[in-house]
């Protein structure tokens, strides 16, 4: 024991003591090394046990477990797909009904209104220019409706009427023997053209039809065409002697 404590040798005491003690920390780090290796040897938790403890059982899937955070308590992994829960489950979603709004009806048009005689062209013609004395002329009374809207006329045979002047001399109208006529409300669109054809026997005549009636001679006459307040521009018609 005592040469133990004393080393003896050639060399200094002061070696011996040096070459002991790296002996003995040698020893001394062999052993905690052991010491670490052994199951339960240190009081630190290796970094990747953290994962063994609390990763799942092989019969569990990995998303229903949560890793064991401070105290036991078990923190869910938080999900990143926004269909889905915290838990792993899908998210479900209370459809909520919704009533559609009614489509509103379009208003419906106005109702025509009669047309006003500025919204109507009246003219008047002969179906040819020149007839033969003797003849019965065909003359064309046409009205249209030149506005930009539907509108109401009557246009019944009692409101027509053509008449035929000589200079301002008034020779004949075709209401003087056939005053009569029923009402016709017609529906006027625009653009449409209505014809309402007369033939004159080519003889004069008299409001009511009175006095004689004689035959027209050749010569250059004027028709003028009326429909109630309407009134159409003049136009000729030329009678030539057989």
């Amino acid at each position: 024991m005592i040469r133990v404590l004393h080393p003896v040798g050639p060399l200094p005491a002061s070696v011996y003591w040096r070459r002991r003690a790296v002996a003995f920390a040698g020893l001394v780090a062999v052993l905690l090394l052991i010491w670490a290796v052994l199951p339960g040897g240190g009081d630190d938790t290796p970094r990747n046990s953290a994962a063994a403890v609390g990763s799942p059982s092989p019969t569990e899937p990995a998303a229903a477990s949560g890793s064991t955070g401070p105290g036991g308590l078990t923190a869910s992994p938080a999900s990143d797909d926004p269909g889905r829960a915290g838990d792993g489950r899908a998210a479900t979603t209370t459809p909520v009904a919704t009533t559609p709004k009614p489509t509103p009806k379009p208003a419906p048009p106005p109702a025509p209104t009669p047309c006003p005689d500025s919204a109507l062209r009246l003219t008047v013609s002969p179906a040819q220019p020149v007839y033969v004395v003797g003849q019965a002329p065909v003359l064309r009374l046409q009205l249209r409706n030149v506005g930009t809207l539907p509108c109401t006329r009557d246009l019944g045979a009692a409101l027509q009427e053509v008449l035929l002047y000589r200079g301002t001399q008034r020779l004949w109208s075709s209401n003087d023997c056939y005053p009569e006529g029923e009402r016709d409300q017609e529906l006027m669109r625009p653009g449409v053209l209505y014809t309402f054809p007369v033939t004159w026997s080519g003889l004069a005549s008299q409001p009511k039809c009175a006095g004689t009636r004689t035959r027209v001679d050749a010569g250059s006459y004027t028709l003028v065409g009326r429909l109630g307040s309407l009134v159409s521009p003049r136009a000729p018609l030329t009678l030539k002697a057989a």
